[in-house]
């Protein structure tokens, strides 16, 4: 069988597909895990799926600032990402937040705040040909502070959505 050393995941044996392979990478000035899952239901992976997904890897500073656009664009429409920020305001205790953005500019929203520090904490691809999805990116506030996360869904056919997940 075929074995594909991949730029950031080590090597990807066909014959012996694990389901997760993981690695770090630095997106502005942050650590940020970056995984690739394999389901073992799914049969039909090859090299091509797995360079594709290597490839994102060696550009996600740039699809991370795409991405934050479309956070920025959603928030401003009142979408997903300002229900996010919302519902961090309704749980979390005023202290904690006004902590989190106490170094934030003076002359935006608390909202605009808790937007401008959001940070992507992890990445995870999905490289099977079955599988619609591609990857997904979850921002929080404060990785310490809440387990809720915004899921930014990436399908292979270009369409985006986003979630509130915990």
């Amino acid at each position: 069988m075929t074995k594909y050393l991949t730029t950031y995941f080590g090597e990807v044996d066909f014959g012996k597909l694990d389901e997760w392979y993981e690695t770090a990478f630095e997106v502005n000035g942050k650590q940020v895990e970056v995984s690739m899952t394999i389901s073992k239901a799914f049969k039909t992976i090859d090299e091509s799926d797995i360079r594709r997904v290597d490839d994102y890897v060696a550009a996600l500073q740039n699809h991370e600032k795409d991405i934050r656009t479309l956070l920025q664009h959603d928030f401003a429409q009142k979408g997903a990402t300002r229900e996010y920020i919302d519902l961090q305001i309704g749980n979390q205790d005023k202290d904690d937040i006004a902590e989190l953005i106490e170094n934030v500019g003076k002359r935006i929203t608390k909202r605009e705040k808790l937007l401008s520090i959001m940070s992507l904490l992890r990445v995870v691809f999905y490289p099977e040909k079955e599988d619609d999805m591609f990857a997904v990116f979850d921002y929080t506030i404060d990785e310490d502070l809440t387990d809720d996360v915004l899921a930014v869904k990436l399908r292979k056919d270009s369409s985006v959505s986003l979630a509130i997940e915990s």
